[in-house]
């Protein structure tokens, strides 16, 4: 009987032990191989993925010939990838010239190699979208008549794959900080491809490599692939992980070492708070030195008509409270759309959604880019606001007047913005989609609420309505209309939003 007990607790022992070294299977490994301009380092490099026991690579342009010849003596399999970023239905339904050339050209050198085994169509599409893979089909078709390869695609969690256009897409596993103990990674018992996309933080750590490596062995078959420019630093910075990764693609089971790492904890962004606390000091700082925005904060709430009255009746008024006023709701809105952009967009997200909106990065593929765009269109709309309905009153005769009664209701924004940045650092993304939407509802109907106001002061009601809120109303519900309409801004957009 004591002997069973001892057998019993040494096996436990064993198996806890065994499980506590965390053992892996065998895995495929590629490489998505930034191509060095220099040969003797593209060579240098081939030798190097060779030894560490990488059998494929993915490029996104054809070498020289001397590479190729390096790549053919080491017997690497090449993923040729065509190097299409963020297509949308329009990309292949309406091709340009030089959209075509690039894929004659590309396709051309990979087709007439023996080392090239699959090539990918495009990365990161609308694949969501029907028509987006019947505008593609096209395109595949004639790749598959000239040699028949599989073709693939680079895809963002969901791997949405027609079966009809391509074999198997790679797809991309964000790590960060906030996910890489739980990453979004599911069974399958087929081929799987997973590309190891960790972000800036995690870059040099050991341990969300190994996070990602036990995620994707619960699959069979997985084909696991890094960038290159990640890889080389690891290896220099941590000279254990060349055995890891030759361990990785060997048969034999083994032990993941790791290094004493203290992994960085998520964070939002500092920069709205920041500016929201900004905003309220310069709030406090108005209302201290100034007695006649004290006296009149809550006049135009609780004696609305007084404080019309009062404005139009007592000429001499200062145009400091509204001006600042209307530069802080800028300011609030300005950085109500950054928190949003940064929540409801990933960075790869956002960079789709510059590389169809170029014109809109003014200080790189950043939020930034947004602030400052809304800052510059809030400030513009509500100053042409001012003098539209000064030239439309006649018996206006001074711009204090209308920029106070249009700058007096934006100070619910203070509120609405608020909620939106607190919403934001709470990563409630709905909650403070709902707010800054309120915010910006309320700023353009504040032109509305003015022109009603100063209407009162007019001969003709109806004559000054038609020449100021008919027109506005108008202009802002074709542009609202036309951009919900057009169908290339709406797919560019829902991709960008559908790349988590």
């Amino acid at each position: 009987m004591i002997n069973s007990i001892l057998r019993f607790l040494f096996v436990a022992l064993l198996l806890l032990g065994v499980s506590q070294t965390e053992l892996y299977g065998q895995s495929t490994l590629g490489v998505a191989w930034d191509i060095p301009g220099d040969i003797d380092s593209a060579n240098t490099q081939l030798q190097q993925f060779h030894e560490l026991g990488i059998s494929i690579l993915e490029i996104d342009s054809p070498p020289t010939s001397e590479v190729w010849n390096q790549i053919d003596s080491l017997g690497f399999n090449i993923y040729g990838n065509l190097n299409i970023n963020f297509p949308i239905t329009h990309t292949f339904a309406q091709p340009d010239s030089s959209l075509v050339t690039q894929i004659e050209k590309n396709a051309t050198s990979y087709l007439s190699q023996s080392s090239v085994k699959a090539i990918g169509l495009f990365n990161y599409g609308s694949v969501y979208n029907p028509a987006f893979w019947k505008a593609a089909v096209s395109f595949a078709e004639k790749i598959k008549q000239a040699k028949k390869l599989d073709l693939y695609h680079r895809s963002r969690a969901t791997p949405l794959t027609d079966s009809s256009v391509v074999s198997f897409s790679i797809v991309d596993v964000p790590v960060t900080p906030k996910n890489f103990d739980s990453l979004p990674v599911s069974p399958t018992n087929t081929d799987s491809y997973f590309h190891y996309d960790p972000s800036n933080q995690m870059k040099p750590f050991v341990r969300p490599f190994k996070s990602f490596v036990l995620a994707v062995n619960q699959s069979k078959n997985n084909t696991i692939f890094v960038d290159s420019g990640w890889l080389l630093m690891m290896i220099e910075e941590h000279p254990q992980f060349t055995d890891i990764l030759q361990s990785l693609s060997s048969k034999s089971e083994m032990v993941f070492p790791l290094p004493n790492e203290n992994i960085p904890t998520p964070d939002n962004t500092a920069l709205p708070m920041v500016l929201l606390l900004l905003v309220w000091g310069t709030v406090a700082l108005h209302y201290n030195s100034s007695p006649l925005y004290r006296k009149s904060l809550f006049r135009y709430f609780t004696a609305h008509k007084f404080f019309i009255d009062d404005i139009f009746k007592r000429l001499i008024r200062s145009p400091v409270p509204a001006i600042i006023i209307i530069l802080q709701n800028a300011l609030l809105l300005s950085i109500s759309t950054f928190a949003i952009f940064s929540i409801l967009l990933s960075p790869i997200g956002q960079q789709a959604f510059f590389y169809h909106f170029p014109r809109i990065s003014i200080v790189g593929n950043s939020p930034m880019s947004i602030f400052l765009w809304t800052f510059l269109l809030v400030s513009l709309l509500s100053f042409l606001s001012i003098i539209w309905l000064y030239i439309s009153h006649k018996k206006i005769k001074s711009f204090t007047q209308i920029a106070t009664v249009f700058a007096w209701p934006l100070q619910l924004n203070f509120l609405f913005c608020t909620g939106a940045i607190t919403f934001f650092l709470a990563s409630g993304s709905g909650s403070a989609t709902l707010f800054t939407i309120l915010a910006l509802l309320l700023f353009l109907i504040s032109y509305i609420f003015t022109a009603l106001d100063i209407s009162r002061f007019v001969r003709s009601k109806t004559k000054y309505l038609f020449k100021t809120i008919i027109p506005y109303t108008i202009i802002i519900a074709g542009l609202l209309g036309w951009l919900f309409t057009y169908d290339q801004w709406m797919d560019a957009v829902t991709l960008a939003l559908n790349l988590t």
